[in-house]
């Protein structure tokens, strides 16, 4: 085909031998396979060269059609791409500037060879062949799970599941997996697992397959999750995947073991509600009788289908054993169906309290009180009062007592090991005796009368104390808690309380108390206190003065104090006459000033007479 000189080149190489050397090449390239997504468009390339002066060029795509005829479908023509008619790609397709067939809508029937063929007139011609593939991803796979009850006790096989796989190409594979491991099942029936495949091509060319399970279950199947996973081929060799949801099978296979045990709560006490669950591993769940297992007899409690027996409010009188069976017929004879479990039901009897739940006390006196308490267990005591502890143990004894300390003792048992487990008992204590004031503020200053002011008045004591105000015409507001009682009245301040003051009293069989409230004016008078204080210092004094007067008075009067020498009085009457009296004084007013002064009388001599 030329001379052995001459290179060949592409996947033809055609030599036309008319001279020495090589005068015109066609050099073709195609690629072998071109693949595309069912529906998009596909580009075949013709890639050629022409080597030399050829006088024409012409590029034909042909193709094989059903009857195995080869025809063309499309060609160039002064450059420019035509369409051949009547044909199964007439309208169909068309070549583009390059001369490339083009497809602008792949479909599965496409799926075949495409030709290409160049002709270079003198040059020769060259020609290479592209195979489309077109790839359709399938539908999400279908599954079919039998609904049905598979028995384990079964010497075969039984269909387990179908999955299918639709509209796909190429043909998609179907494989199956329990617990996430792949299935190697077989194609060959046997009595353990197999698959069967079938695989229809539809209308529009694309396939579906279907693949059937097939498998002697097992009881360690009850819990296994099975699914089917689909695989098919896509372009440039990837492979995708889908895969069908889960699901289990329904077996049916016989009880092996038998569980019975205390649900709750574990630590039992009186007044729980007990729960015992029976439990077997057979499938279906069979049915359960309850029995009391007692010294003398057997008693059948009840028959259930879901395994728990409930025992309402239990007493210390169910305590003991109890008994399931489980009623399965299929189960072999040495498989043990009945178990037996017992309970303990905790307890704790009522207090006992000493000297009683009442007890009265005289003030200042001493009691003693005594819980005791007896259960399943001892049980822990303790003294209360309100929220505070007051005493560990069983005994709280009260010294000297007084009113603060009576009220409401509670004894508290309970069992640390039994959480709940606890009772109590209360004991009221009392003191008697006679009221006793509470300290409140009783000195109260007011800007003036006319005020208005509360005062509150209280006092403890046993018998409950009656409690009385000095006012007269005001309603008080008595109230009373426990060996407590206050009185509260409103009065308005005048000077006449402000100096008298208000007296609270309360009194019982046993006595009396009594409190005193003052008032003060502001810039008025003292309150009662302080005036008295003061009318007393104003008497002492006018007492004292009267008495230093009345002493100078008597001893002037005995002689003991003589006037001054220069004082002269004269008491004489005049001539006048008797109606018409008249007293004359004369006073030496220095001598008055100094006489009583001089021990002697005064500064000269005058008469000796005691008057002055």
């Amino acid at each position: 085909m030329g001379q052995s000189g001459c290179p060949l080149r592409g996947l033809l190489l055609l030599a036309l031998i008319g001279r020495p050397g090589c005068l015109a090449v066609v050099q073709i390239s195609v690629p072998a396979q071109v693949e595309v997504l069912l529906g998009s468009q596909v580009t075949i390339p013709c890639t050629h060269n022409i080597t030399g002066s050829p006088d024409t060029r012409l590029v034909e795509w042909f193709i094989t059609d059903r009857d195995g005829e080869r025809r063309r479908v499309a060609y160039s023509d002064g450059g420019h791409g035509v369409t051949d008619k009547g044909t199964e790609y007439s309208g169909r397709v068309h070549m583009d500037a390059n001369l490339s067939l083009v497809l602008p809508k792949a479909d599965v029937s496409d799926e075949r060879a495409f030709s290409c063929q160049v002709i270079a007139g003198a040059a020769g011609s060259a020609e290479g062949v592209a195979q489309l593939r077109v790839y359709e991803p399938p539908e999400p796979p279908e599954l079919t799970a039998n609904p049905g009850i598979l028995s384990v006790m079964e010497r075969s096989v039984s269909e387990i599941a179908t999955c299918s796989s639709r509209n796909a190409n190429p043909s998609p594979t179907i494989s199956w997996f329990k617990d996430g491991a792949r299935l190697e099942a077989p194609t060959e029936r046997n009595d353990d697992m197999y698959v069967v495949s079938r695989s229809v091509k539809e209308a529009s060319g694309l396939q579906s397959v279907s693949s059937t399970l097939y498998l002697r279950p097992s009881k360690a199947d009850k819990d296994a999750q099975f699914q089917c996973l689909v695989q098919y081929p896509l372009p440039q060799g990837k492979v995708g995947n889908t895969t069908s949801e889960h699901f289990s099978l329904v077996l049916h296979y016989f009880t092996e073991n038998v569980e019975f045990l205390l649900e709750s709560p574990l630590v039992i006490k009186e007044g729980d509600d007990v729960r015992l669950r029976c439990r077997g591993d057979g499938q279906p769940e069979p049915e359960y009788i309850f029995y009391r297992v007692q010294a003398s007899k057997v008693v059948e409690l009840a028959t259930k289908q879901d395994g728990v027996l409930t025992l309402p409010s239990v007493s210390r009188a169910n305590s003991g054993t109890y008994r399931c069976q489980v009623l399965d017929f299929d189960s072999p004879p040495e498989v043990q169906l009945e178990k037996e479990v017992t309970i303990h039901v905790n307890y704790l009897d009522p207090l006992t309290l000493h000297p009683g739940r009442r007890v009265t006390v005289p003030l200042g006196g001493d009691v003693t009180l005594t819980c005791s308490g007896q259960g399943s267990q001892p049980p822990k005591l303790v003294w209360r009062k309100g929220k505070e502890r007051v005493a560990p143990g069983g005994t709280h004894t009260l010294q000297s007592v007084s009113y603060h300390v009576a009220g409401t003792y509670t004894c508290e048992a309970s069992v640390p090991s039994v959480p709940g487990l606890q009772r109590d008992q209360t004991v009221q204590v009392i003191v008697e005796g006679k009221p006793e004031m509470e300290a409140r503020p009783t000195q109260h200053r007011l800007p003036g009368e006319g005020q208005h002011i509360q005062l509150t008045c209280s006092a403890v004591g046993h018998p409950e104390p009656e409690l009385s105000w000095s006012l007269l015409g005001v309603k008080p507001v008595v109230s009373g808690t426990g060996n407590r009682v206050t009185s509260e009245v409103t009065v308005e301040v005048t000077a006449a309380l402000a100096k008298s003051g208000i007296w609270c009293q309360a009194r019982n069989r046993f006595g009396e108390a009594t409190q005193h409230f003052t008032l003060e004016i502001a810039g008025g008078p003292e309150p009662q206190g302080g005036s008295g204080a003061a009318v007393v210092a104003v008497v002492v004094c006018v007492l004292l003065l009267l008495l230093i007067v009345g002493f100078f008075y008597c001893m002037q009067r005995r002689g003991h104090l003589p006037c001054g020498a220069g004082e002269k009085r004269s008491l004489t009457p005049k001539e006048g006459g008797a109606e018409d009296p008249a007293v004359e004084m004369k006073t030496d007013k220095r001598n008055e000033q100094t006489g009583l002064l001089s021990p002697s009388g005064g500064g000269g001599g005058g008469d000796g007479g005691h008057e002055c």
